[in-house]
């Protein structure tokens, strides 16, 4: 069946503004993929920091208190594998400021990342931020 000449390239537009679409909320899903798995991660590594924290307290032979964990921190951005690490801030905090067993290490981490679909909205930045709190054992 022939189609009538002014319908010839109706088909060829149809497919243009649906691909385009579809490839749109294709980027979309893939982005949100992506910083989804970097909180994962940022939670991930938060958890193991403070697995870290717990071992290492006042009784340790490598303790990691108040004023001394770099050590620590070097866990989490160890931990925090992909991603950038100068992106990636760490804080740290005892109860009563002590690293007696019985106290708790809460260790959370911010990490700042860029979405791919950034073309949309250029300079806008998600701040994924996590926490872990557990109870020193050693």
């Amino acid at each position: 069946m022939k189609l009538p000449r002014r319908e010839a390239g109706q088909a060829m537009v149809e497919y243009a503004l649906t691909a385009a679409i579809f490839f749109i909320l294709l980027l979309f899903i893939l982005d949100g993929s992506r910083i989804l798995w970097s909180y994962a991660t940022i939670s991930q590594a938060v958890a193991a920091g403070a697995r870290y924290g717990i071992v290492h307290g006042a009784r340790s032979s490598q303790p990691v208190g108040p004023g001394n964990y770099a050590a620590l921190q070097k866990v989490v951005v160890n931990n925090a594998i992909g991603l950038d690490p100068a992106m990636l801030v760490v804080k740290v905090s005892w109860e009563n400021e002590s690293n007696v067993p019985g106290n708790r290490i809460t260790v959370e981490a911010v990490y700042r990342t860029r979405g791919v679909t950034g073309l949309f909205w250029p300079g806008q930045t998600f701040a994924l931020y996590s926490s872990s709190s557990m109870i020193i054992q050693n």
